[in-house]
C-alpha cells in the first residue's frame, strides 16, 4: 500500500489471487460495481482509494503501545495454536509457546482487566469468529 494506493473494500472486496497466480492488475480488479439492471459490472469514473504515508517496524510492548497511541492500528504477526481457532471470547492466553508465524492480525488498542494485559485486535475470519 505504500507504493500503490488501494481501493476502500466497498468498491473491490478482496480477492485470494496476487501478482503471482494469474491476476492481472487493471481498473476492473481496482475497482468495480455491478448492478442488477445492467448486464455487466463496470468501472465507476471515481472511488475512494487509500495509501500508506509511513510505514515502519516496531517491536516490543512500549513500542507497540505508543504507535497505537499516536497513529493507530498496527499489523502484527501470530502463530495461530489450536485453542486460538477456537477462541471464542474474552482474553485469550496462549500458553503453547508456538513462534510460527502464519497469520497476521491489526492490533487496535491494549489494556488491562483483573491485572492481565491485553491486546484487542481484529482479525479477518469473519463476524463467526471470537466476540
Amino acid at each position: 500500500m505504500h507504493n500503490n494506493e488501494i481501493a476502500d473494500e466497498t468498491c473491490s472486496i478482496y480477492r485470494a489471487r496476487g501478482h503471482d497466480n494469474g491476476a492481472k492488475c487493471s481498473n476492473l480488479i481496482k475497482c468495480e460495481n455491478c448492478s442488477p439492471d445492467k448486464a455487466e459490472c463496470f468501472s465507476p469514473p471515481s472511488y475512494k482509494v487509500y495509501k500508506v504515508d509511513k510505514y515502519d517496524h516496531v517491536k516490543g510492548e512500549a513500542a507497540m503501545m505508543q504507535e497505537i497511541y499516536q497513529r493507530g492500528p498496527i499489523a502484527c504477526g501470530v502463530a495461530v495454536p489450536d485453542a486460538m481457532e477456537n477462541y471464542t471470547g474474552g482474553i485469550f492466553n496462549d500458553k503453547t509457546g508456538d513462534l510460527d508465524i502464519v497469520h497476521d492480525i491489526s492490533i487496535v488498542g491494549f489494556g488491562v482487566q483483573n491485572d492481565t494485559k491485553y491486546w484487542t485486535v481484529r482479525n479477518s475470519w469473519g463476524s463467526h469468529y471470537g466476540e
